[in-house]
C-alpha cells in the first residue's frame, strides 16, 4: 500500500536534494572504498613478509 514513488512525488522538491553534509560524506566514502582495497593488500603483503622470515 505504501509506494515510494508516491511519497517521493508529495514531497518538496527541495527535500529530495541532497544537504552539502551528506555529498562530502558520500564523496568521502567513495574515497574510502577506493583506497580500501590497496590497504587491505599492503595488509597482507606485509603479513606474508612477516610470517615468511
Amino acid at each position: 500500500m505504501n509506494d515510494p514513488g508516491s511519497a517521493m512525488a508529495d514531497s518538496p522538491p527541495g527535500s529530495l536534494e541532497p544537504s552539502d553534509d551528506d555529498s562530502i560524506g558520500s564523496s568521502w566514502w567513495n574515497v574510502v572504498w577506493i583506497l580500501l582495497p590497496f590497504l587491505i593488500f599492503v595488509i597482507l603483503l606485509a603479513t606474508i613478509a612477516f610470517l615468511a622470515s
